[in-house]
């Protein structure tokens, strides 16, 4: 896999936590920022981790013409990446919501 689509993915995750967060300022502005900052940097890791579950579920009811192995395999993968952008989007979006937060609180 190539390290670019790595770091993308990191920068999108930072810029969707910072846009969400300060669009739930205007929004929400009686929430307290702690609850605006995971409400913002979980936005993106839901929306991987059901895609992700969406395509393993696809894998596992569908008949590609594959083996079992090949089938559970192909699981593997994709729940091992997945999981992984899954991750990345949470952390991304801790910081960008985070930093977001930090630069309205004054």
């Amino acid at each position: 896999m190539n390290w670019t689509i790595v770091g993308i993915g990191f920068a999108l995750a930072v810029l969707m936590g910072a846009g969400l967060a300060s669009l739930l300022v205007t929004v929400r502005p009686q929430w307290s920022v702690r609850r605006r900052v995971l409400s913002a940097a979980s936005v993106l890791p839901a929306i991987t981790a059901v895609a992700t579950l969406l395509g393993i579920l696809f894998i596992s009811t569908g008949e590609h013409g594959q083996g079992k192995r090949m089938e559970d395999l192909a699981i593997a993968a994709l729940a091992t990446i997945g999981g992984g952008f899954t991750l990345m989007a949470l952390v991304g979006g801790f910081i960008g919501a985070a930093v977001a937060g930090k630069g309205r609180a004054k």
